[in-house]
């Protein structure tokens, strides 16, 4: 099938075989990557309050990224709040 075909297929609104198929593994993956980002955020717990605080994070952080809705990313919150408090280091408001 020519791209162009493809793509008139998308426009007209039916939907063929592969891209039902591509839909499905998109949220199939999705959901493998979300699983695995929050096992990993839960050894993170493993590590005493210093190691966490040297990577920009603490307790807190890791419980509220874990109870964050099934969909969002908890490793994309982790980012958020790492950078949060090493603006505010680096700005002289240390928040420990």
């Amino acid at each position: 099938m020519r791209t162009t075909e493809h793509a008139l297929d998308l426009v007209a609104g039916k939907p063929t075989l592969v891209s039902r198929a591509a839909g499905i593994v998109g949220v199939l993956t999705a959901v493998w990557r979300q699983h695995r980002s929050r096992r990993q955020i839960a050894r993170l717990h493993d590590l005493d309050d210093r190691q966490l605080l040297d990577m920009g994070l603490k307790r807190q952080d890791l419980n509220e990224a874990l109870t964050s809705a099934f969909f969002e990313d908890p490793s994309s919150y982790l980012t958020r709040a790492s950078r949060n408090r090493a603006n505010l280091f680096y700005r002289g408001m240390r928040h420990d």
